[in-house]
């Protein structure tokens, strides 16, 4: 029997080619979405829940950056009896090799031996509490010891870390890519740092480059030690002394990946907990329109199946046998479609990891769990897509077939009504796809006030003394306009100053610059004509309209014990930082000789090859200090371009999606178009034999499809108006939102209908009235 109605149902599925194609098309396609996006939205939210004592750990910040001196965690915990351990992290490249042969980037990690006991980083060989115990010991990823070593045991070998000796004490599994942390190839021990630095770096707070992590006792509240500690710091450090900041927050672990904005010292891992909840919405509407469709096609072909259905009651089926028959085809049909779905996500895997930048590894991810939720999903998607169709197509009368009045019409309240919410939503997507891709452009495009084309920027560890020598050996590059050494640069934002005046807050940037740092920028300050010196202070628009200046005498008080500064200049109105931030209070000073340089920037030549020259100032700044390399190297545009990244992404996605959605949506309105006309043949014949014209014919028959499109159009618009307006709130510097997008958004879905239904009522209107109504 089961046989028998399978085979009943294939026959069906290939009478009706159009439709299976359009129900198999666009179910694998949209699973394939849900099946990509789930997965990363899984990933996502789950970051760092591995880890066994996640509870109790924290990460200790200030204004969402995450970067202290090396001697502030032990005098926490000193002061705070609730810490149980503590952990200093730092991150960057590093080479590996031996001297004379080829050397290895390689990603590492240093940290306090504390890592393993806190964090639920898996041993493979080792003890947690003494394998970064030593100076200059190092615990290696399983990969990363397979890369080296091949099948040989790597413990108690030696690795040449920037021309010096290491000792491997222990293996650990790769970081998980659920976690904040970067993916390393080693985790080498703290005191390993005195490398980079003196070994002063380890016991003085010059240095607020590094991360740390705090593990709280069981039942303690480190939380409530804030004010105290924020009192000991304006005490104890510098950073809090001199008004860099006043804030202090212990973040629980759960909370950094979506709450860091930046950390010095740790590449942490950072993502928007927004937008992996629109991705996850984004999901979800797939599946319901994907799900929609499909009944919507099913109903739309319950006319046609209804005979079916009636003949079998005649026969001895019941109604109850007859939708367990359906639901089963339901099954059958998800199976396949899911399926379908698995393989193309399996191939678009790459494009979806490089657009969101992510690495999904969907094959790790088929675990018992996930498998068994795609069989509850299955079994789900069928029982909900097939069971409004069972129950219309089962409720078929039988009685009609005997008295020969049996006709395949039916209500189409169910039809129209889908199809509308799917036009609502593909106007409203198309939408905000364009408001999107305009406020994605529009941050790109943003004239900064400053040049940064052909401008490379580098961090490096030069004295005062190297930094002459190192200027002027960039200097002989052939390309290289201007070098400047500063202590901050308009991507970076400088250093940042917060205190409290008068019962308010306020926070202003600090840029330590050279001479050469207004040609390389193309930024300028008025009056040109007064020297640059360490006495100059330049302040820009906004911080000297602000309460803190004094326009009178030309002073403004910084926060350093009230202390009222003249002002030698204002400087042309130039954005620092992105765009998702408000215009800053900004000032800019004389960086002098006895100041240790954060970085270097230097113009090229644009008639020289950029990447040419930059790989010389490179390879210039290894050979000059000795096998040392910089750190974070790059093109100012291309910093400037990283940080619209998750808009673009959000663009690509959502323009994606509603394509899809589109087109599943036009298809759907195509095939619902054949089965209308069938419905009117006898109608048009009718009308066509009493005078109407093809014109008429067909103005009829697409009337009824543009009534659809402009009831959705009023309905997408202010639901498509609300959902950009609250996204675009979250910039400073966004568009207007003009009413022309509504109306192309609209004009491209009506236009798009009429031509997916257009040719199937042309031909419609042009046949012979005589072949539909000889039958009747």
């Amino acid at each position: 029997m089961i046989l028998k109605n399978l085979k009943t149902y294939f026959k069906f599925l290939s009478k009706n080619k159009f439709y299976t194609f359009v129900s198999i098309f666009g179910f694998s396609v949209s699973l394939m979405f849900v099946i990509l996006l789930s997965l990363y939205t899984r990933q996502e939210l789950s970051v760092d829940n591995f880890h066994k004592k996640k509870d109790r750990i924290f990460l200790m910040s200030h204004n969402y950056e995450a970067n202290f001196g090396n001697t502030v965690a032990p005098f926490v915990k000193d002061k705070c009896p609730e810490v149980e351990a503590f952990c200093r992290m730092h991150s960057r490249s590093v080479f590996v090799g031996d001297k004379g042969t080829e050397k290895l980037i390689s990603e590492a990690i240093f940290a306090d031996s504390t890592f393993f006991n806190i964090f639920s980083f898996r041993l493979i060989e080792g003890n947690p509490s003494q394998v970064l115990v030593t100076q200059r010991s190092v615990v290696v990823t399983q990969d990363y010891a397979h890369k080296l070593f091949d099948k040989e045991n790597p413990m108690g070998k030696t690795l040449n870390i920037d021309n010096r000796e290491h000792t491997i004490t222990g293996i650990m599994e790769n970081i998980p890519l659920n976690s904040q942390f970067p993916q390393c190839d080693f985790v080498a021990s703290y005191s390993s740092i005195t490398n980079y630095w003196s070994d002063e770096i380890l016991t003085t707070s010059n240095n607020f480059g590094f991360t740390t992590y705090f593990l709280e006792k069981e039942g303690a509240d480190l939380q409530s030690k804030i004010p105290l500690l924020l009192q000991l710091f304006k005490e104890e450090f510098w950073f809090y002394k001199n008004g860099f900041t006043d804030k202090l927050e212990f973040i629980p672990l759960e909370d950094v990946y979506f709450t860091v904005k930046s950390s010095w010292g740790l590449a942490i891992k950072t993502n928007s907990k927004d937008l992996i909840k629109v991705y996850g919405a984004i999901a979800i509407l797939i599946l319901i329109i994907a799900t929609l469709n499909y009944i919507n096609m099913t109903v739309a072909q319950a006319g046609f199946r209804g005979k079916e259905a009636a003949i079998k009651k005649l026969l001895g089926g019941s109604r109850g046998g007859i939708m367990v028959q359906l639901l089963k085809e339901s099954l059958l049909m998800t199976v396949v479609t899911f399926c379908l779905g698995l393989v193309l996500a399996l191939i678009s895997e790459p494009f979806f990891n490089e657009v969101l930048t992510t690495k999904l590894e969907m094959v790790k991810q088929l675990t018992v769990s996930t498998i068994f939720a795609g069989i509850l999903f299955i079994l789900f998607i069928s029982l909900v897509s097939g069971l409004m169709p069972a129950l219309i197509i089962s409720k078929f009368n039988p009685l009609e077939i005997v008295k020969g009045t049996f006709t395949r019409k039916i209500k189409s309240s169910y039809s129209k009504g889908l199809i509308i919410f799917q036009y609502i939503v593909a106007i409203a997507l198309l939408i905000c796809s364009f408001f999107i891709k305009q406020q994605s452009d529009f941050l790109g495009n943003y004239d900064l006030g400053y040049q940064h084309d052909n401008v490379f920027s580098m961090y490096v560890d030069l004295d005062t003394v190297q930094t002459a020598g190192f200027r002027s050996k960039l200097l002989s590059i052939p390309g290289v306009d201007k070098v400047s050494f500063s202590c901050g640069n308009p991507m970076d934002r400088g250093n940042n100053y917060s205190f409290e005046k008068d019962g308010e807050q306020y926070s202003t940037q600090e840029i330590l610059a050279d001479d050469d740092f207004f040609d390389v920028y193309g930024i300028c300050f008025t009056p040109s004509d007064v020297p640059f010196t360490e006495k100059s202070l330049l302040v820009n628009n906004n911080l000297f309209n602000s309460p803190l200046a004094n326009k009178g005498d030309m002073t403004i008080e910084l926060g350093h014990n009230s202390e009222r500064l003249p002002i030698t200049g204002i400087l042309s109105d130039f954005h620092i930082g992105s765009l998702h931030e408000d215009r800053r209070y900004l000032r800019i000073r004389k960086k002098t000789n006895g100041m240790r340089p954060w970085g270097v920037s230097v113009r090229i030549d644009g008639a020289a090859d950029i990447f040419v020259v930059s790989d010389k100032i490179q390879k210039e700044y290894i050979a000059y200090t000795g096998g040392e390399h910089a750190r974070y190297p790059q093109f100012a545009d291309s910093i400037i371009q990283d940080w619209y990244k998750k808009e673009q992404n959000l663009s690509k996605i959502l323009s994606a999606f509603t394509l899809l959605t589109i087109l599943i949506s036009v298809m759907g309105v195509f095939a619902m178009s054949l089965y209308m006309i069938k419905q009117k043949e006898k109608e048009i014949g009718v009308r066509k034999v009493s005078g109407a014209t093809g014109g008429q014919v067909l103005w009829m028959l697409n009337k009824e499809s543009l009534i659809r499109v402009l009831i959705a159009f009023v309905i997408a618009c202010p639901i498509a108006y609300y959902m950009i307006g609250e996204w675009l709130n979250d910039f400073s510097y966004r568009i207007s939102l003009n009413e022309w997008t509504f109306a192309v958004a609209g004009s491209i879905i009506a236009i798009l209908t009429l031509i997916s239904v257009s040719y199937m009522t042309w031909r419609a209107a042009q046949a012979n009235p005589v072949d539909s109504l000889k039958n009747e």
